[in-house]
């Protein structure tokens, strides 16, 4: 199975890579894991003032600070069975796009469970990924 887990960088993505690390059984051995991470993207009117090489190197940079713990972390596991999808631009966008583009079977999304009514809940991205994906999503809370 190919399982998608989306990673931000926040407690609620660690919580959920300790979710699956938690159940390798169910969620890592034996399958493959894609670890996306969506930079938001730059604004049109900035990037016209700066070179693609600037632009680049700043997708690169903020890719690093949220991916190269997520690898550490794996690594540290012992989890080698997971490729790496890095995108810019609205988050629940790209996740769908990723999963579709990978063939994933399931979506893993952290998420901070408190609130109220939908956003508040669950937040927008997950709000968004469950409203237009038919894929499975697993929400950790």
């Amino acid at each position: 199975m190919k399982i998608l887990i989306a990673v931000d960088g926040s407690a609620y993505t660690r919580k959920a890579l300790d979710y699956l690390v938690a159940n390798r059984t169910m969620f890592v051995d034996g399958h493959e894991l894609i670890v996306v991470h969506v930079c938001t993207g730059i604004s049109g009117h900035v990037t016209r003032h700066l070179s693609k090489e600037i632009v680049t190197e700043y997708y690169a940079e903020e890719s690093a600070k949220v991916l190269d713990p997520v690898k550490a972390l794996l690594a540290e596991k012992g989890i080698g069975n997971f490729t790496i999808d890095k995108r810019h631009g609205h988050p629940a966008e790209e996740i769908l796009k990723s999963a579709t583009a990978t063939h994933a079977e399931l979506i893993v999304l952290g998420t901070h469970g408190h609130g109220i009514f939908g956003r508040a809940l669950m937040g927008s991205v997950a709000t968004k990924v469950i409203g237009e994906t038919d894929i499975s999503v697993l929400l950790v809370q």
